[in-house]
């Protein structure tokens, strides 16, 4: 099943060679049309490295540059073997140089050169010939070559060659045949079904050329019901034919290709209706009716001519977006040759042509100024006019002509001021404007006149277009002043502003709330709030829950003494707690932890009122005096919450009751203890490999010391609920709390067993510090804990303690699926909640016993949906901030021809928090971790899962008992060690043989698992990820997607950076590149990076603007962990101050940008992305990773 390439000696009974071998498997690949991998094989055996440098080139769509390569081989070639005759090694090279050629001059459309090529004397290629004639058109040429290759078609292409007759039956001017056409297209259609039932069960590549097929076949016979309609006695005159060929017309407008076909396909499609349109317009031109002019057969010919020339244009629109500008100019260039075009299409005509320039670069912009330029403008329309004027200003702006960009652009929107185009790029040009100025001399009015724009452009835009001009609106205003000059702007311009276009940016519009210009976007969030109840409400709620415990702990470490009598209330509240009946939960659902945080951070604010500066807080001297006081931020996210709950009140009513219920899926206290172990042995293992070079000596840290002991004080309660964390949660908390800590302090078990935990874990006992010997504790406790664990319940009923889920129905209130809102689609798409299934599973997931809940929608699908506890407030966001913007760049990879046509997709989960410990996180049953896919192969082989890390660190210890260091090579031999005894580098690759036992499930799984490493190790080196473990990567064993959990930016703790110092760029070990293979490595997997980094560094994408906007909030929640870290217990946390903002972002921003644009550029076979490929899989670099990474793995 290893596809990895041999040159050992064949030792078959035809005494094949290596040579052949491949040959084959190259041929193999090519007819399953799976190009990256023939392209990976042919660059690892290419003997020239023109071939390799052309098939690069060829894999990325430079078609023009591939071919000139394929040229210079074939020169060179020609060259060494002028006197000797070439090896018969070579022939398999020099037929691909030939083949490849002729495939890149099929894509540039050079149908003439072909044809040329083809009819050559001494090469004659009748197939060739077949192809070319019919789009020149020579029927007469096509006819006799389709006599020559109908003796000599193999079976396989019979359909094609029947296409081509069908072709001729209507075309040929001579030899009409249209009453065969319908006998030649049931012959295809059959022929081509059975080709695809040839093809692998599983759809691929390999399907395209049928699928493409299909719409041939489709409109051959369309075009025979048009000439059928032109005849001179077949009706051509009557209404009923008329209707028919327009409606055909006008089918075959809105029915397009997709942007992922090859351009030689869409030219296939384009020339075949050409012919027809151009049988349409000679047909009325050289008939013409001498009728009155509201005759409707008067006006056919336009048909025709407004349809040849749409298709020219778009055609040339689709060899632009593929990168081939001069393909697109020269299909512009033959609209000339259509009398009478219609001003809408010579609008079109130029605007391609313009954009066009554009995407060639700076060295063209003056010849598409001049094309603007030299336009007669009198004839076009308003918004045809004012998008040239805006086009005129985007080019003079690019030129750093700065004054006659701005008066060309105010004229584009003066003279239509609904044009999207024209707003947009103004305000791109006040942006650039106002930026370029050092901070103490900038002019707000520039800040606001680019707001203004952005805001205008998003009124009459899709959601997906508006989001970076939504990303450039959030990131000016971290440029606002005290006066919130820049905030008022947008509460002012937001009126028109769709509030579906503010749905993907609701966790920023939050994090404004909380800061200085808060007050201002107060209504905004309002606004968004009472269209999309569903989409504001959690992240609202969880971030007021947040503040409020904030906000507590500031009170208590201020006042101790109240602390502790707060903390008394608490266990008694918890103690006193009595469960409500059924029937109560079943009909009223509990709201009380809303309605009362708000009621109380209403009332309390009163007080405090929002007069003053935004943002402002009572100092802590006030709140010693009388109860917790709320925040200015508090206020604000209460009032939002109760605005909500008066519009919608059962919408929010059934959301707290679901809330409130979901606390009965918390984990019980061998579950909690377990998470806890795990996450006190990780952070060993990071003090451990911190303190490497003396392992015998290393001591536990304060802060892993700090977290064990509280672990030991709080054994079988729970960190977070003695934090008081608990007293934010309704009723229905308190009281599973109150059972639970009831029934654990009744239980012998646990009292047994905390008291030898707290025995374990006494500090005080001499070498209790050592982390060798902390480490073994925590394993021990871990092994002991895991055990019980396994004896418990997998499964649990929600009728026994979540009456309302159990009785919700669609008729309760209309509620969407969680997540639903975090893209917005349109709103018949949404899928609201029908039930709640009765079973939940308990599953070992996201390193905590998750519960897993199954939700049915309305449309009869069922969802698997997990409840994870999450102790870490902040964190939780992070990983959420990662996961927004891995959603947003998955628009793009849609909109390029190379990630389109690889299928490259993030596969990014719906987390939806719904408190500040809790969330609800989209779960597909299918997938397994890496981590765990380990776990059960060491179960298999009688290994123990930690023995490689012991074996790491017994080495260096005895490394450095001798008094030496490791070395290099010490680090390289534990590696080999570690493979060659506890994690075979076929690790992986067995254990997927195991589990897809049929061969195109295997082959379809390694396949997209290549791609999706592709895009994580992507993400995680460009964008500065933290590293990825392997119980962060979950498998879908049923697609081969892959997801990533707890993947945040890797930023600094004390000065803020991205960190961009580790061994190796990302995740390819041993493991990963044996299952993917050397080819699937160098094919598939460089070409997928280089694919996505060249369409993320698209300039239109404007990915940076997305960028700023989501690192903004990253650099805000960094300062304020620094803040509470720093700060005097109760101290007030102040907003970070703007200028240091700005400049922490836009450093982060030209990092990843840095790297991305490295990425993306691209030269042939050596690319920086073959070199960061490299970097990841070699054992130099592996070597010196943390060995809790798992290199091996």
């Amino acid at each position: 099943m290893s596809l990895g390439i041999t040159d050992s000696p064949s030792t078959s009974p035809g005494n094949i060679g290596p040579h052949d071998t491949l040959d084959c498997l190259a041929e193999l690949y090519a007819l399953l049309r799976e190009e990256d991998l023939w392209g990976g094989l042919w660059q690892r055996r290419a003997r020239y490295a023109e071939t390799a440098a052309a098939v690069a080139l060829e894999q990325q769509g430079f078609f023009e540059q591939a071919q000139a390569t394929y040229e210079a081989a074939m020169g060179r070639a020609k060259h060494d073997h002028a006197l000797t005759p070439a090896s018969p090694l070579l022939q398999s090279e020099i037929r691909l140089w030939e083949e490849h050629w002729v495939r890149c001059s099929k894509e540039l459309s050079q149908w003439d050169l072909l044809l040329d090529y083809s009819n050559a004397k001494g090469c004659a290629n009748p197939h060739l010939v077949l192809e070319s004639a019919w789009r020149i058109p020579n029927w007469t040429l096509m006819k006799e070559a389709l006599s020559q290759v109908e003796q000599s078609c193999p079976k396989e292409q019979a359909w094609r060659v029947n296409l081509y007759r069908g072709y001729l039956a209507i075309c040929h001017p001579d030899d009409h045949h249209l009453s065969l056409v319908d006998r030649v297209v049931e012959v295809i259609t059959g022929q081509c079904i059975r080709e695809w039932r040839r093809l692998p069960r599983v759809v691929s590549h390999v399907h395209l050329p049928i699928l493409q097929a299909a719409q041939q076949i489709m409109e051959l016979q369309e075009a025979a019901q048009i000439h059928q309609g032109l005849l001179p006695g077949g009706g051509g005159r009557s209404a009923a034919s008329l209707y028919d060929m327009r409606a055909i017309v006008k089918t075959w407008r809105n029915r397009l290709p997709v942007l992922s076909d090859d351009l030689s396909h869409w030219s296939d499609i384009f020339t075949w209706r050409q012919q027809h349109y151009q049988a349409i317009v000679t047909h009325y031109d050289s008939n013409p009716v001498g009728a009155t002019p509201p005759d409707p057969q008067a006006n056919q010919a336009m048909l025709g001519v407004h349809a040849s020339a749409q298709s020219i244009i778009h055609y040339g629109k689709i060899a632009r977006k593929h990168g081939l500008t001069n393909v697109c100019l020269d299909s512009l260039s033959r609209i000339h040759t259509i009398p009478s075009v219609p001003i809408v299409d010579c609008f079109q005509k130029i605007r391609q042509q313009v954009k066009c320039y554009l995407q060639m670069g700076k060295n063209e912009l003056q010849e598409g100024l001049d094309v603007i330029e030299s336009t007669n403008l009198k004839y076009f329309a308003k918004d045809m006019t004012a998008e040239f004027y805006a086009l005129k200003g985007l080019f003079l702006a690019q030129m750093g002509r700065s004054e006659e960009a701005n008066k060309a652009l105010s004229a584009g929107v003066q003279l239509h001021d609904t044009l999207v185009r024209a707003w947009a790029l103004w305000g791109d040009y006040l942006e650039q404007l106002f930026v370029r100025d050092r901070w103490d001399s900038r002019q707000p009015s520039l800040a606001v006149g680019a707001l203004t724009c952005f805001l205008h452009a998003c009124r009459h835009q899709n959601e997906p277009k508006a989001r970076k001009y939504l990303a450039k609106v959030l990131w000016l205003l971290t440029y606002d002043n005290e006066k919130g000059t820049l905030a008022e702007a947008v509460d002012k311009y937001s009126a028109g502003v769709p509030p579906q276009q503010w749905l993907p940016w609701v966790p920023q519009l939050l994090t404004c709330l909380v800061r200085a210009e808060g007050r201002l976007l107060l209504n905004l969030l309002v606004q968004v709030g009472r269209v999309f109840p569903q989409a504001v409400y959690f992240p609202i709620r969880t971030l007021y829950l947040t503040l409020k415990i904030e906000q507590r702990e500031r009170y208590k470490s201020c006042n101790p003494e109240a602390a502790s009598s707060e903390a008394g209330k608490g266990t008694a509240l918890q103690a006193q707690a009595q469960p409500q009946s059924s029937a109560d939960n079943a009909g009223q659902p509990q709201a009380a932890p809303q309605q009362a945080a708000t009621q109380g951070a209403a009332g309390s604010s009163a007080t405090t009122g929002e007069g003053g500066q935004a943002g402002q807080q009572p100092p802590p001297g006030d709140a010693a005096g009388g109860p917790i006081r709320a925040t200015p931020s508090m206020w604000r996210c209460s009032k939002i919450m109760h605005m909500q709950r008066d519009l919608h009140p059962t919408v929010l009513s059934s959301l707290e009751g679901i809330v409130d219920q979901m606390v009965w899926f918390r984990e019980n206290w061998y579950e909690e203890v377990l998470r806890q172990l795990r996450q006190g042995l990780a952070k060993c293992y990071a003090v451990a490999f911190e303190n490497r070079g003396a392992v015998a000596e290393a001591t536990v840290t304060p802060h892993t010391l700090n977290f064990l002991k509280k672990l030991v004080s709080t054994f079988g309660v729970g960190i977070e609920n003695v934090s008081g964390v608990a007293t934010t949660f309704s009723s229905a908390a308190s009281e599973s709390l109150a059972r639970r800590a009831q029934a654990t302090a009744q239980d012998p078990v646990f009292q047994k067993m905390k008291g030898q935990f707290t025995t374990d874990f006494d500090f005080s006992v001499p070498g209790a510090m050592k982390l060798h010997n902390l480490i073994n504790k925590l394993k021990k406790w871990i092994k002991i804990l895991e055990a019980k664990t396994k004896l418990l319940p997998k499964s649990l009923l929600i009728e026994e303690k979540c009456r309302f889920l159990s009785n919700f129905s669609q008729q309760t209130a209309d509620v969407a699926l969680p997540g639903e809102f975090l893209l917005p689609k349109n709103n018949h798409y949404y899928v609201r909640i029908a039930r709640f299934m009765p079973r939940v599973e308990i599953v070992q997931k996201h390193n905590t016993a998750a519960r897993r809940l199954y939700i049915r929608g309305q449309n009869g699908k069922i969802y698997p949906y997990l409840v994870v506890n999450d102790a870490c407030l902040s964190d939780a966001r992070r990983e959420e901030r990662v996961l927004q913007l891995l959603r947003m760049l998955n628009h793009y990879l849609d909109k390029q021809k190379e990630t389109a046509r690889r299928c490259l997709h993030f596969a990014v989960p719906r987390v939806v928090a719904v408190s500040p410990q809790m969330r609800l996180v989209e779960d597909n049953p299918a997938s397994i971790s890496l981590l765990d896919i380990y776990k059960q192969r060491c179960l298999k082989r009688g290994v123990e899962p930690d023995a490689p890390l012991g074996r790491y660190y017994e080495r260096l210890a005895a490394v450095q008992a001798r008094g030496a260091q490791a070395s290099h090579q010490v680090l390289r031999d534990i590696l080999r060690d570690v493979q060659g005894s506890a994690v075979p580098r076929t690790l992986l690759r067995d254990w997927a043989q195991s589990t897809f036992l049929c061969p195109t499930d295997y082959w379809t799984f390694r396949k997209q698992l290549t791609l999706q490493l592709s895009l994580a190790g992507l993400a995680e080196f460009v964008m500065h990820l933290t590293r990825l473990n392997p119980d962060m990567m979950y498998l879908h064993q049923d697609s081969g997607l892959m997801n990533l959990s707890y993947f945040k930016f890797d930023v600094d703790d004390i000065t803020g950076e991205l960190d961009a110092n580790r061994p190796v760029p990302f995740r390819l070990t041993p493991n990963l590149s044996e299952f993917i293979t050397p080819v699937g490595v160098a094919g598939p997997m460089t070409a997928a990076m280089i694919a996505t980094a060249r369409c993320l560094a698209h300039p239109n994408f404007k990915v940076q603007a997305l960028l700023r906007a989501v690192l903004r909030d990253e650099m805000i929640a960094w300062h304020k962990k620094k803040q509470d870290d720093t700060t005097a217990p109760g101290g007030v946390p102040h907003d970070m101050d703007g200028e240091l903002l700005i400049n922490m972002v836009s450093k982060a921003v030209n990092a990843i940008t840095t790297r991305l644009q490295t990425l993306a550029t691209f030269e042939g076979a050596d690319s920086k992305a073959s070199t960061l490929v490299a970097a990841a899989n070699s054992h130099d670099n592996l070597c010196r990773m943390d060995p809790a990474w798992q290199p091996w793995l």
